[in-house]
């Protein structure tokens, strides 16, 4: 199982293997840092075309209603961002759950719940996501992704 879409010098992407959601991927440095502020000055200058970049590869392939994307750093230290697609599907399933959010949806209520409600074993994220998995890479690789 490889979950790895694609890398640069600065950053690793890969698809999160711990939740059944197409499309959410997780961006690391490769430097080896707890927060934005230890990150090398390369790296720095990469990071908003590199999350550009990889939001614009989540839009391409999986298409969803919005793109969340989150850095919080609370179950792993190393810094690292959550690339995190909204899809009909999974918005309809979330505003049956929260019908009092109908009117104003809250993106860090939403990935929370939904890395809850989808969370599971490496082989079954992987399972489900291998189709969005392969097109992200060929994507990655056409685009030559920063």
């Amino acid at each position: 199982m490889n979950f790895e879409i694609g890398r640069s010098e600065d950053f690793l992407v890969e698809h999160c293997y711990s939740c059944a959601v197409p499309g959410y991927l997780v961006v690391s440095p490769l430097a080896a840092v707890e927060s934005l502020d230890a990150l090398p000055s390369r790296s720095l200058e990469n990071l908003g075309p590199s999350l550009a970049a990889v939001t614009a590869l989540v839009k391409e392939i999986v298409k969803p209603l919005r793109v969340y994307c989150a850095q919080f750093g609370e179950e792993q230290s190393q810094l690292h961002f959550h690339i995190f697609p909204r899809g009909a599907a999974l918005t309809r399933e979330y505003l049956d759950a929260f019908p009092q959010h109908a009117s104003q949806i809250r993106g860090p209520i939403v990935l929370d719940w939904a890395r809850d409600q989808y969370r599971c074993s490496k082989e079954s994220a992987y399972e489900s996501n291998a189709h969005v998995i392969d097109q992200l890479r060929k994507l990655w690789a056409v685009q030559q992704c920063y």
